[in-house]
């Protein structure tokens, strides 16, 4: 897969929010090549981490918790069962209830998919000084907290429309 490179001087001519997303684009991607090693998309992962957390979890809460639409996951937790990584569970109070669990199969197969993002992936940022990862965790965790409040306004209907975002 070939990408086209932006020249230095055209990426320091963007505006930052352009820059973020083509930042965002490159990593992406990246994950998604790694990923796909381990038979994993990046949805396919976050459905692993976020079941290894604790309990079993809905499709609708699964879907909330990775951040995307529950028929978004359809094809992910499909191939996540048939490859032995989650299970199905009926609930036993409200058989119209399922849930999904991660199987130790699975756990083994995140672990490997985490082991192998921090050698690749992490070595990757080594060009950040230890000082300056807090103040770009923050601007991170904040761009991404300021997004995903943004979304939720503009898909929910109760919330005040106050014309811009």
């Amino acid at each position: 897969m070939s990408a086209v490179r932006t020249s230095e001087a055209d990426l320091e001519r963007m505006s930052l929010s352009r820059l973020l997303a083509v930042a965002g684009h490159l990593v992406a991607m990246r994950w998604q090549r790694l990923m796909g090693g381990y038979g994993l998309t990046p949805h396919g992962l976050a459905v692993l981490a976020s079941l290894e957390q604790g309990s079993a979890l809905t499709q609708r809460e699964l879907a909330r918790r990775c951040g995307v639409a529950p028929s978004t996951l359809n094809h992910t937790v499909d191939h996540l069962e048939r490859s032995g990584w989650i299970e199905r569970r009926r609930d036993v109070t409200d058989r119209r209830l399922v849930s999904l669990a991660l199987t130790e199969t699975g756990r083994r197969q995140l672990r490997q998919a985490q082991d192998a993002a921090g050698s690749e992936m992490d070595p990757m940022l080594d060009h950040l000084p230890p000082a300056d990862e807090r103040i770009v965790r923050d601007f991170l965790l904040t761009t991404v907290l300021r997004f995903q409040s943004m979304d939720e306004a503009l898909t929910d209907p109760a919330a005040p429309r106050t014309g811009r975002l």
